[in-house]
This record gives C-alpha cells, structure tokens and sequence, in this order.
C-alpha cells in the first residue's frame, strides 16, 4: 500500500494541469529586472542576457484565441553576471494596443465572421511578436512568422515598434534567422500570400545595412516555418501545410483549421545561391513535416547535409493547440538529409529514435562542422544531446513535474571543442508553480546543472531564445 505524502511535500501536479498552466493560462504578472534566487554557483565568465519568447496572453477579455500560436508574445529577460536578475513583459503591439483601446478582440480566428473576412480581404494580421528573439547590432527584435520584427528597450523591456529595418523587409520576417559565421551575416526569408506567392530572403551583416537578397514566386501557400543557410546556399524543404484561402474568408474553425495539409501538392527542396541568387535549384520531393532545423553545411560543391526533426505530416499543428502532449501526432525525431544540387536528389535517414525538438549546435559551427546537436528530448520533460553521427545520446531528466525546453547554446570564453559550452535551458517547476533557467557545464553533460536562477513565479511556454554576450571592457 502506498504510503501517504507528508503534508509539507506538495504534490506533484498531473500533466493536464501542467500543459494547461504553460500553454493556456496567462502570465500572471510583469515587471522588470528584479533579484532571483539562485541554487549553486554562477559561472564566472557567463555575463550577459538570455532573451526567451512565447506568449503571455492566451486570450483577451474573457474569451481564449483558438490555438497557443496566437498567444501575445511576452519576452523573458535573464541577466546573468555576479548575481542574477530576471524581467518578462507583454510585448506591446500595434494589434494589442488597437484591441485594447478597442475594448474587444479585433484579430485573430475568434473574432465575428465578418470581422475576419474583412481582415483577411484587407491583409490585415495581428503581429503577436510572440516566437523568437533576434539580437542584431545590439537591437533586440522580437519575431513572428506573419510580421515585421518588434523592436524592444533592452533596459526595461518596453515596446520601440515595429521595424521594417530600413525599408527592407515587407509583411513579414521568420522567427528562425540563422547566422553563418564565414559570411558574418545572419540571413532569414518572409512569406507574402496574395494572388502571387512569393518568398522572400533576407540577408542582415554584422556591419551594415540590411538587404534583400532574392524572392521566388512559391507554388501554392505553404506555411514555412524554419530554414537552413550554408556558406553559399539558403534552403528550404516546402510540404504541403497549405494556407486555406477560402476556410479563411468563411470563418470556418480557428487557428489549426486554416492550414491544411494538402498531399496533392508537391513537397520539394527550394535553394537560392547566396551569391548568384538567380540561379535558384528546385525540385520535387516526398513528403515529411518539420518544424525546426538543427544547422546545414556544405558537403563538396553539389550537395548540403542537414540535420532537422523530421515528422510524418503536419498533425502537430493541431495537437499543440492542446499542448505537446496532446493527442493525434507522431513524436518527431533528428533526422540527417544530403540534399544534392546537382542530380537533384534528397536521401534522408533517421539518427536517433527518441523523441525531440528544439535542435541547436554550438553557434560557431553553425554552417560548418558540428556533430553534437542540443535538443528537448520527451515531450520537453528531459535535456538531451544527441551525437549526429553515431545516434549516441546523453540525457538529462528532469525532476517529476517539472518541464524544460529549447537549449540555448553559449560558448565558452577562450576555448573553442564543441562540447566547451553552456547549456541553457529554461524550466517550470510545476510542484513550486514558478520558472528559472538551469545551467549545465556541456563539457560535463549529463551532470546536474552547476547553478539555477528561479523567478517567484510562474512563466508560460517560451519557444525560443538567443544569448547575448555583455560586452567587453
């Protein structure tokens, strides 16, 4: 007979009340930089911020948006030095702005039939500014697939605007920008669907003004959601999760019911040369679905290899709106592609069989060579890194109830192996109600983290972040 728990242990809370407080319930407050407790010791030589994103509000005056995806983004700040601070605000859009004004919903799935039809017809799109984070010349940029970036005060937080960076970029930017260190650019795309769809790339130096680098009319309205960018090329494999025109205009559904997955059109590889940008391969291949690309690099003249989560179909698109644990999907799992450009041919196998997301390497080896790739394993209930070449895999659990995410990989200073690198994870503590960072020593992983920095209180799902270094005396 099971013994009973003592009454100052609390209780582990089941996986519904854990998935419905990160993926359904609002952040319970925001503010700015305050103290947080730290478990361990700091490492010495990590200074700077940990920029997170995800969404802060899952609905608006009383009434829930239909899908997580359409969450208000709310950025979580970790300042990480001699001591550790932490801040997290609702990123303050134009769209939020206009509904709170508004008093009512004005965006989104949820709002009246004709209020959609007349957003759609007018191209108008909330730019919930609630994916990712891109620190570019010491700008902080809030992402989303369907908008311009969201430019942020790096003090405090607070909501700059939007910015179309100088004219360049149009309706919308990806929240997957990807830095190829040879080329000290970072590169990212944007979709436009109207009467020609067409995909855009861009290309952000280090020094410099930002550009566009090429467009390519796209067959049909696919949803895009990550790419990959070798020294010379940008590629991108398109699958048939099809923007839905008309169940748009009729109102029919929420947020996973206007894209469909569409097997009558054609999946296939999309690779524009950075450098002759006209000379664009494309060709047809089987189809699969993946959210998130680990990195690429250049195998010889003709052919890319990739690493990325690879999924049967797109189903995960309506089990997230129930959290990952949600029903009626498959696991994904890291996968190795070589793409060749010249006899125009995709073979891909599997590397690991266990269930993962969230693929980062080290960010020096991004488009060069890499073999450990960082990932969430289990439904985000693990850390992982898996060795790309042989499928070994060194995992991390995390304690019961607690969940984790995407690693963010921060190198060493002054050392340059793959594995000299800190490893941050962001985590809820489902048993304490509240959210922090742990910290592992790569070098070491699997050992238990070598410090933690907790907030007092509960953070929802974050989906992205980036590392920005303090700057050198």
């Amino acid at each position: 007979m099971a013994q009973p728990r003592p009454r100052d242990v609390p209780a582990v809370p089941a996986d519904d009340v854990i998935v419905q407080r990160l993926w359904r319930t609002d952040l319970p407050r925001e503010h700015g930089f305050t103290p947080l407790e730290v478990r361990g010791q700091l490492p010495a030589e990590l200074r700077g911020t940990l920029w997170r994103n995800g969404p802060g509000l899952f609905g608006l005056f009383g009434r829930p948006y239909t899908h997580p995806f359409e969450g208000d983004g709310a950025i979580t700040a970790v300042r990480l030095g001699d001591a550790a601070t932490g801040a997290v605000r609702v990123t303050d859009t134009p769209g939020l702005r206009a509904e709170r004004r508004a008093g009512r919903m004005l965006y989104g799935l949820g709002v009246p039939w004709l209020r959609r039809v007349r957003n759609a017809l007018g191209a108008r799109v909330k730019n919930t500014a609630n994916t990712s984070v891109l620190v570019w010349q010491d700008r902080v940029l809030a992402l989303m697939e369907a908008g311009r970036p969201v430019e942020l005060d790096a003090r405090e937080l607070r909501t700059i605007g939007e910015t179309d960076l100088g004219g360049v970029v149009g309706g919308a930017f990806s929240a997957h920008p990807h830095r190829v260190p040879a080329r000290r650019a970072t590169y990212n795309f944007g979709v436009a669907y109207g009467r020609h769809h067409r995909l855009r790339l861009y290309e952000l130096p280090d020094v410099g003004a930002a550009r566009v680098v090429a467009e390519v009319p796209l067959r049909y309205p696919a949803m895009l959601h990550d790419f990959v960018v070798t020294d010379r090329h940008a590629v991108w494999l398109i699958h048939p999760l099809a923007l839905d025109l008309p169940r748009l205009l009729t109102g029919r559904g929420g947020f996973a019911d206007v894209f469909r997955w569409q097997p009558d059109h054609a999946s296939e590889v999309v690779a524009i040369p950075l450098d002759r940008p006209d000379e664009v391969v494309r060709f047809d291949v089987p189809h699969c679905w993946q959210w998130h690309f680990a990195s690429a690099r250049r195998r010889a003249d003709h052919e890319v290899v990739v690493d990325y989560v690879r999924y049967p179909d797109a189903s995960s698109l309506r089990g997230l709106s129930r959290g990952p644990t949600g029903d009626g999907f498959a696991p994904g799992t890291l996968h190795r592609a070589v793409i060749d450009l010249t006899a125009r041919r995709l073979r891909t196998e599997p590397v690991a069989a266990r269930a993962c997301e969230f693929p980062r390497v080290h960010p020096d080896r991004e488009a060069g060579a890499w073999r450990t790739v960082w990932v969430s394993l289990d439904d985000d209930r693990a850390v992982g890194a898996i060795d790309a070449d042989t499928g070994a895999i060194d995992a991390w659990p995390l304690p019961a109830g607690h969940r984790g995410g995407e690693p963010v990989v921060v190198p060493r200073r002054g050392r340059d192996g793959e594995r000299d690198v800190w490893i941050l994870v962001q985590c809820y503590d489902g048993v304490a109600d509240r959210s922090g960072v742990l910290i592992f020593d790569g070098a070491r992983f699997p050992d238990d983290p070598v410090a933690e920095a907790w907030f007092d209180h509960r953070i929802p799902v974050t989906f992205h972040g980036v590392w920005q270094a303090e700057a050198s005396a």
